[in-house]
C-alpha cells in the first residue's frame, strides 16, 4: 500500500488526514498556537484517552520557548511515553487504536501520545448473550465507552459516528456508527428520519426507544436487534448495518433486522461451519417446538385420536385416565406454572432463582402427575417446550414466541389441526410481509443464500466466502 509521506507545512498535512477523519463527532482536534507563534495541532477520540496526560503535554508545549527545536521538545517529553511516525497512515492508524496524535508545523513527522483513557466502571462480562468460545467482554452503561469498544475492535477510517439529542425537554445523548461505503444510504437515511421524529422525553433505556423506531408496534416480533457484545456490533458493522448506541443502556440497537440474524449467536463464527450449522437448524427446531409442540398435542388428543399409532393413543389415553381437565386446561395449568417459574427465577437473586427455576419444575411436576392433575405425557411437553425457549439468543425473541404459543393453543382447542394449519399460515404471511427499516424481515430463501449468508440457516466455511465478505465476528 503507498504511503503519503507527512510535509513540514501543517495545513498540507491537516488536508490530507481531516478528509479521512470527517463525520466522527466523537474525535477532538483543536489547534493551539504557542507563545513564540508555533501552531500545534491535536488530535484523539474522546474516551479512548485519559485528558490529564493530554492536558500535562500541553502545558509542557506552553513553556515559553524562543523556538521549539526538536532537541527541546524531546527534552519536554522525555517524562511521557511517545513515539514518532513519518506518513498520514500510520498517523491515521494510531488514532484508532486510542493514541493522541500531536502535528507541529514545521516538522516532517508527528509525536504519538500513549493516553488511553480510563473506563467509567470496570468492564464486565456479556451475562444476557454468554458464549464458549470468543470474547466474553459487554457494553457498560457509558455510552462514550462502548463507541471506544467498538473502535478498538474496528480500526477504520470509514467507521463513522453521528450525534444526536432525541427528546422535547429532556435530551438524551444518542449515536449513530456505521461504516461509510458499505452502509446502505436509504436504511441510513431512515435511521436518522425516525430518531429526529422522537418527542418523548423520558428514555432511560434502549428498550424505549427500540419500541418508539421500529416499523410495526403491533408486531409480536422484535424488528430490531439487540446486544451487548462489542463483537456482534463490530459484526454487525462490517455487515453494512447501523448501530444505535444510547446514553445509560449498555444494550445497542442493530438495524435493520431479520429473523435469521437474530436467531444468530456469536457461537456461530467462532466454532467450525459443520457444528454452527447444526446448531442453526437447532434453534429454528426450537421455534416449531416452542410454538407448536403443546398445540399438536391438544389437537390429536382432543379432535384427531385417528392419526395418532394405537400404541400411543393407548399410552397417551392411560396417562390421563384419571385427569378431569381437557387437554387445553391441562395444558394451560402447566405452561403458566412454567412461565411462573421462570419469571420467578429471574426475578430472585441468581443462585436462588436457578434453584427455584429447577426444585420447583420437579416437584410441582411429579406433584401435579400423582394427584392427577396433568398427565404425565404434558409434563413431558412441557418441559420440552421450556428448554427450547431457552435457545433463543435474544430475549425478546424468546418472550414473542412464548406469546403465540397460547395463541396455537387456544385455536388448536377451538378447530384442531386445521385451525392450526391457518394459523400457521397467517404467521408466515405477516413474516414475510414484515420489513425492518425497508429490508425483507423473512425471505424465503433463510434457509440456505450464497449471496447472503448472514440471513441463513447453513453457515458456509469462511475459505468459501468472496474476498472482503463480511463474515463478521471472528
Amino acid at each position: 500500500m503507498n504511503q503519503t509521506p507527512l510535509k513540514e507545512h501543517l495545513y498540507d498535512n491537516l488536508s490530507v488526514i481531516l478528509p479521512q477523519l470527517k463525520d466522527m463527532d466523537d474525535l477532538i482536534h483543536e489547534k493551539k498556537t504557542l507563545p513564540h507563534g508555533q501552531v500545534v495541532y491535536y488530535l484523539y477520540i474522546k474516551e479512548m484517552n485519559e485528558a490529564m496526560q493530554i492536558q500535562t503535554f500541553l502545558k509542557l508545549l506552553l513553556q515559553d520557548h524562543a523556538s521549539l527545536t526538536k532537541e527541546k521538545l524531546e527534552s519536554n517529553l522525555s517524562m511521557m511515553t511517545t513515539r514518532t511516525v513519518k506518513t498520514s497512515e500510520e498517523l491515521v492508524d494510531a488514532i484508532f487504536q486510542g493514541h493522541c496524535v500531536v502535528l507541529i508545523n514545521g516538522f516532517q513527522h508527528a509525536y504519538i501520545l500513549e493516553t488511553h483513557g480510563t473506563k467509567k466502571r470496570n468492564l464486565g462480562d456479556a451475562t444476557s448473550e454468554t458464549v464458549v468460545r470468543g470474547p466474553k467482554i459487554g457494553f457498560i452503561e457509558d455510552i462514550n465507552t462502548n463507541l471506544a469498544l467498538v473502535r478498538q475492535r474496528l480500526k477504520n477510517p470509514d467507521l463513522k459516528t453521528v450525534d444526536m439529542k432525541i427528546g422535547e425537554k429532556k435530551y438524551t445523548q444518542v449515536s449513530i456508527m456505521y461504516i461509510d461505503g458499505i452502509v446502505e444510504p436509504s436504511v441510513l437515511k431512515e435511521v436518522k428520519k425516525r430518531l429526529k421524529q422522537v418527542t418523548i422525553d423520558d428514555i432511560q433505556d434502549s428498550g424505549v426507544l427500540e419500541e418508539l423506531i421500529e416499523d410495526n408496534v403491533y408486531s409480536p416480533f422484535p424488528q430490531i436487534q439487540n446486544t451487548e457484545r462489542p463483537d456482534k456490533v463490530a459484526s454487525a458493522l462490517n455487515n453494512g448495518r447501523v448501530a444505535i448506541f444510547v446514553d445509560h443502556s449498555p444494550f445497542i440497537l442493530i438495524v435493520p433486522a431479520s429473523l435469521a440474524t437474530i436467531m444468530q449467536s456469536p457461537d456461530d463464527y467462532y466454532e467450525r461451519w459443520i457444528a454452527a450449522s447444526l446448531i442453526r437448524l437447532l434453534r429454528f427446531t426450537s421455534i416449531f417446538l416452542t410454538l407448536f409442540l403443546s398445540a399438536i398435542y391438544i389437537a390429536l388428543v382432543s379432535f384427531h385420536q385417528g392419526l395418532l399409532p394405537t400404541t400411543l393413543a393407548i399410552s397417551i389415553s392411560s396417562t390421563r385416565e384419571n385427569v378431569p381437565f381437557p387437554p387445553i386446561v391441562e395444558a394451560l395449568i402447566m405452561e403458566m406454572t412454567i412461565e411462573l417459574l421462570r419469571e420467578a427465577g429471574l426475578r430472585l437473586p441468581n443462585p436462588l432463582g436457578q434453584t427455584i427455576g429447577l426444585v420447583g419444575g420437579v416437584v410441582i411436576g411429579q406433584a401435579a402427575v400423582q394427584a392427577h392433575i396433568v398427565s404425565s405425557i404434558m409434563v413431558i411437553i412441557v418441559s420440552v417446550i421450556a428448554l427450547a425457549s431457552f435457545t433463543f439468543p435474544q430475549y425478546g425473541m424468546g418472550i414473542s414466541f412464548r406469546v403465540l404459543r397460547f395463541v396455537s393453543m387456544f385455536t388448536a382447542a377451538a378447530f384442531g389441526l386445521y385451525g392450526l394449519v391457518l394459523f400457521m399460515l397467517v404467521l408466515l404471511t405477516h413474516l414475510t410481509r414484515q420489513k425492518s427499516f425497508g429490508t425483507p424481515y423473512f425471505s424465503p430463501d433463510f434457509v440456505f443464500s450464497y449471496k447472503n449468508e448472514d440471513n441463513s440457516i447453513i453457515r458456509l466455511p469462511l475459505k468459501n466466502q468472496k474476498k472482503g465478505e463480511r463474515h463478521g465476528q471472528s
